[in-house]
């Protein structure tokens, strides 16, 4: 069973490694990511492209405003 993980993001570089990776690590793998970035300002994008390279089960929606 697929289950669907939603993270909010606006400006949340500061907790988005340790978010990523919390999911990461747990043993149950058939899941995806959805990030909803809301137009950030820092650098929360970038890292969750990084990921997103990483792990095809990690999707990113950004918002323009």
């Amino acid at each position: 069973m697929l289950i669907s993980i939603v993270i909010t993001s606006y400006n949340y570089e500061k907790y988005l490694k340790d978010t990523i990776n919390s999911v990461l690590s747990q043993t149950y793998t058939d899941w995806e990511m959805i990030v909803i970035d809301d137009a950030s300002s820092d650098s929360s994008v970038e890292i969750i492209k990084k990921y997103q390279k990483e792990d095809s089960r990690i999707k990113l929606i950004e918002n323009e405003t």
